[in-house]
C-alpha cells in the first residue's frame, strides 16, 4: 500500500461529507472557492523494521475554508462544526485502503483566522519495496521444494 492510496481514501471520505465542495489536492489557489478544503501530505517516509518489512509514517493536513458573509468574514463556529464533521466521519477504528485497514489518529487544532485544520497521522508495516525473500520463491527459482509438495501421515495408533 502506498501513502498516495491512503491519501485518496481520506479524500474520498471527505468528499462524501460535502459533495458540492471543492477539495484541492496539489495546490490551493489564492482565489479558491469557499467553502472548500485543501488536503496535502506533510510527511510520508519509511524506516527499516526488519529485513523484509518497512514502517511507513504518514501525516497529512486538511485545511477547511468556511463560506464568507457579505463582509467577507468567515464564521469560526461554522469552521468548528466542519472540524467536528470530519472527526466524526473518521471515528471508526480504521479506514479501508484497498484490502487493508489502517488506523488513523486525528487532531483538530484551534481554528485560525478564516481556516480550520484537521491533522491525520498513521503508521503501518509493509513489504520492503523491491525485496524478494529467496526462501519463499517458487522451486524453479530457489531449488527448494514448496510446502504444497510435502505430505504428512499422522496417526495416534501404536504399532
Amino acid at each position: 500500500m502506498t501513502y498516495q492510496e491512503l491519501t485518496e481514501a481520506i479524500a474520498e471520505k471527505i468528499s462524501a461529507l460535502w459533495p458540492g465542495r471543492m477539495i484541492y489536492r496539489d495546490f490551493c489557489p489564492v482565489d479558491h472557492k469557499r467553502p472548500s478544503g485543501f488536503l496535502y501530505v506533510t510527511q510520508a517516509d519509511w524506516s527499516d523494521a526488519n529485513l523484509g518489512l518497512v514502517r511507513w509514517d504518514f501525516t497529512a493536513e486538511l485545511t477547511l475554508f468556511a463560506a464568507t458573509d457579505s463582509y467577507a468574514l468567515e464564521s469560526t463556529e461554522s469552521l468548528r462544526l466542519d472540524q467536528l464533521a470530519v472527526l466524526q466521519a473518521f471515528s471508526g477504528p480504521s479506514i479501508q485502503v484497498g484490502d487493508r485497514h489502517i488506523v488513523l489518529t486525528l487532531g483538530a487544532p484551534s481554528p485560525g483566522p478564516g481556516e480550520a485544520y484537521v491533522q491525520f497521522t498513521a503508521s503501518w508495516l509493509d513489504s520492503r519495496p523491491g525485496y524478494v525473500d529467496q526462501d519463499t520463491e517458487p522451486e524453479s527459482v530457489s531449488g527448494v521444494p514448496l510446502m504444497e509438495e510435502f505430505t504428512m501421515d499422522v496417526s495416534t495408533k501404536k504399532e
